[in-house]
């Protein structure tokens, strides 16, 4: 229930606060005052989107803080204790922060920051609000199923129904999938084959190309390699005869200076590098040999892996595409049977949606009939005696993820019409009615513990407008009611009342809002009946007020 509500700097209004009462409470005032802006700020305790240009001009930001009482075994508060949120003395605060200058504003639940969305998910199981837009919406064939569902407690029912539906719809997609590739597969397998064939006849080897490029490189330059390789070979044979003259020289010398040893060490450490590498270049050179045979050979050899780059930049890249194309090969092959399993998985799992569905289908055909009958009831209560209310129910032409069928709420407002849908025939004041009819009954069976109505008094008036407010009045018996409106006969029913005006302040405009009893209460509606708190309208609204 909304116990209290506080906006600040929201539009035109600067500090407001009201505190609603159990039962029936009315807002009213002039045309213009605000009574509007009340339900805006409402809405964003609903989680609607923020504008920045409804914060007041000159302020920062606008506040909108609420305090809602939750009843002990609401399933609300098993979503709050989710979130490790406690409500203190079987209440919460909720606050929204809408910020001037465009960036993101604040949203709390008991002081602890949530999203708009978890905000909208604790507001949404506690407030109910409807506008004349919501009142249009009637028309449409997806509210009216979901009305339907929602009296028959479909919830349980729906989620194992789409839960069958989703899980058939991949199937079909799996299918399709499926279906493609091995077209796509037919169209590429000659291509496919022809490529794996040339990979895995060539054979390449990773780390294989430089090698050979390596080698061709050598032997394109053999003569070259050849004749330096000889220059070098003679040059150390030279040397080394040097080098054992030397180490004659330095022996001859060692036995007059002792000290000459380390030299004789390092010149005998020369001369065996010199001969191992002396060696060493013979051997190489006597081993080389040219072959233009072995050179035409490897050219050919590095043609052919160049040919294959047209399957990848690499040796890697082309044995990875090789291995794929093969497993496409041999996935088409085994296609087929892929292809009958699935079918096999479709027909069962098109079976199991089809019973899902069907239970839906009959909780929705029961709970229909009983509500057609509790709607007639209240409709009656609402100046359409000889109304007629019916919930047509359907197969629909393909099956959607509420289920396979269409449900059309049809009327006959007068006695001898036959039924046709809202949308040909019903006004708005006769959709207004429809709706409240339609919310009363629901608020037997939902947790919702306040009904917000705005101009719920669209389009009627006299006595049909004193029937809305009896029916309001009934509800409020077992449901918070807050509703805006124009007509003493039904703010005259009301629990509570409270009157928004507006005024003037040096420059500034001004929205207030203030409860009234007594008197007061008779002159706010004297001037709903007649504009003016004359001793006639007086006596009137009086009167109202006793009865």
């Amino acid at each position: 229930m909304l116990d209290h509500l506080e906006i600040r700097n929201f539009a035109l209004i600067e500090n407001l606060e009201i505190d609603f009462s159990r039962g029936f409470n009315v807002i009213t005032g002039e045309t213009g005052a605000g009574k509007s802006i009340i339900l805006g700020a409402m809405g964003l305790l609903l989680g609607e989107k923020a504008d920045s240009q409804s914060v007041r001009n000159g302020a920062d930001e606008c506040i909108v803080n609420a305090i809602l009482s939750i009843p002990p075994g609401h399933p609300v508060l098993g979503f709050l204790a989710d979130r490790g949120i406690e409500p203190e003395d079987g209440a919460v605060s909720v606050r929204r922060v809408v910020k001037a200058n465009g960036s993101r504003g604040l949203v709390s639940i008991q002081g602890q920051s949530v999203s708009r969305s978890e905000l909208a998910a604790l507001c949404d199981s506690l407030i109910d609000m409807h506008s004349q837009h919501e009142h249009q919406s009637l028309v449409h064939p997806d509210r009216q199923r979901a009305i339907l569902d929602s009296y028959a407690g479909n919830v349980k029912l729906i989620d194992e129904y789409a839960q069958k539906f989703t899980e058939l719809a991949e199937l079909k997609q799996q299918k399709s999938d499926l279906e493609k590739g091995i077209e796509t597969a037919s169209r590429e397998k000659d291509y496919l084959e022809f490529a794996v064939s040339e990979i895995r006849k060539t054979d390449p080897k990773i780390g294989e190309e430089q090698t050979i490029k390596e080698e061709i490189e050598t032997l394109t330059h053999y003569e070259m390699l050849s004749e330096s390789l000889q220059q070098c070979i003679a040059s150390l044979q030279s040397s080394k005869d040097q080098i054992f003259d030397a180490q004659g020289f330095v022996t001859k010398a060692l036995k007059a200076d002792p000290s000459l040893s380390e030299l004789s060490a390092r010149i005998e450490s020369m001369r065996i590098e010199n001969e191992d590498l002396y060696e060493t270049l013979r051997d190489r050179f006597e081993g080389m040999f040219f072959s233009q045979e072995r050179l035409d050979s490897l050219q050919d050899r590095l043609s052919r892996i160049h040919k294959l780059r047209k399957y990848g930049s690499s040796i890697e890249d082309i044995l990875a595409y090789a291995d794929k194309s093969e497993s496409m090969i041999k996935a088409s092959e085994n296609s087929e049977i892929e292809l009958s399993k699935i079918d096999k998985k479709l027909a069962q799992k098109q079976l199991e949606m089809n019973e899902a569905a069907s239970k839906v289908t009959d909780s929705r055909v029961k709970a229909a009939g009983v509500l057609q009958k509790a709607i007639e009831a209240v409709l009656g209560h609402l100046g359409m005696p000889s109304g007629k209310f019916r919930i047509v129910i359907s197969p629909a032409l393909e099956a959607g993820p509420k289920g396979a069928d269409d449900v059309c709420f049809m009327i006959s407002p007068n006695k001898g019409e036959d039924p046709r849908m809202i949308s040909q025939i019903a006004s708005g004041g006769e959709l207004s009615r429809i709706m409240l009819a339609i919310k009363t009954v629901l608020a037997e069976v939902d947790d919702t513990q306040t009904q917000v109505f705005d101009e719920v008094d669209a389009g009627i008036g006299g006595a049909v407008a004193q029937a809305v407010g009896i029916e309001l009045s009934h509800l409020a018996r077992c449901r918070q009611v807050i509703a805006i409106t124009h007509l003493a006969s039904i703010a005259a029913m009301a629990d509570s009342q409270f009157v928004v005006s507006k005024h003037e302040e040096g420059s500034r405009t001004f929205s207030c809002i203030s409860a009234v009893t007594g008197e007061q209460r008779a002159i706010e509606i004297a001037r709903m009946l007649s504009g003016d708190s004359s001793p006639v309208s007086l006596e009137h609204a009086r009167a109202l007020l006793n009865r």
